[in-house]
């Protein structure tokens, strides 16, 4: 292991099995808010055509892809990278 790797290794925290990452949780916060919103938010336009209705679907809407944007940058998870052959 050379002195890049073992910084970067010291660096990275660890971690057991289940545990999540604070940009995991924040991702999974997203989503959850971002799905309740977007419930709402229908929920009001189907009453009736509201402004507020469709702006806060719209508002929701936008959460939605910053949680589902900040999974992506989590990258593939520490299984699916052991199993991966090497090159």
């Amino acid at each position: 292991m050379s002195a890049v790797d073992q910084g970067e290794a010291a660096r990275r925290p660890t971690r057991r099995r289940g545990q999540r990452t604070e940009e995991e949780a924040r991702a999974r916060r997203a989503l959850g808010g971002g799905g309740m919103l977007l419930v709402a938010g229908l929920a009001l336009v189907g009453v009736g055509p509201s402004d507020a209705g469709m702006g806060l679907t719209l508002i929701a809407l936008v959460v939605l892809i910053y949680g589902i944007h900040s999974f992506g940058r989590l990258g593939p998870e520490r299984d699916e990278r052991a199993r991966l052959p090497s090159r």
